[in-house]
């Protein structure tokens, strides 16, 4: 299954709603792969909901490039942020994406790691 570029954006277009968001077409791209490589269905499975998810994904890497560079302007400057706190922004993306992993689960490989204790 592909997930298409254009719809992934526009989502995260709507999630991110800021006047940059064009400068972040690589990252919904690169979202977008991510999503589609951890896939575990066939080309007839509805993929509505993880485009969301893809955008999601997209909308968090974003807000921690605009945190980190802000931090970087910031240590050189020595000025005052200016922008809004990335912390609990990020925290509502990670929230949203974590929300649309749970709905896609079913067709979703987890690609987390697990420890099994060893006595």
């Amino acid at each position: 299954m592909s997930l298409e570029i254009e719809k992934v954006f526009a989502l995260f277009r709507l999630f991110y709603n800021e006047a940059d968001a064009d400068e972040f077409l690589p990252v919904a791209t690169l979202a977008a792969r991510h999503t589609e490589e951890r896939l575990d269905c066939d080309e007839d499975c509805d993929c509505t909901a993880v485009h969301y998810l893809a955008a999601a994904e997209a909308l968090c890497r974003a807000l921690e490039i605009k945190a980190v560079r802000e931090r970087l302007a910031l240590t050189r400057t020595g000025a005052v942020p200016q922008e809004q706190d990335y912390s609990a922004r990020l925290e509502r993306a990670r929230r949203l994406y974590r929300e649309y992993e749970a709905v896609c689960a079913g067709i979703i490989r987890d690609d987390g790691f697990v420890f099994v204790r060893m006595e």
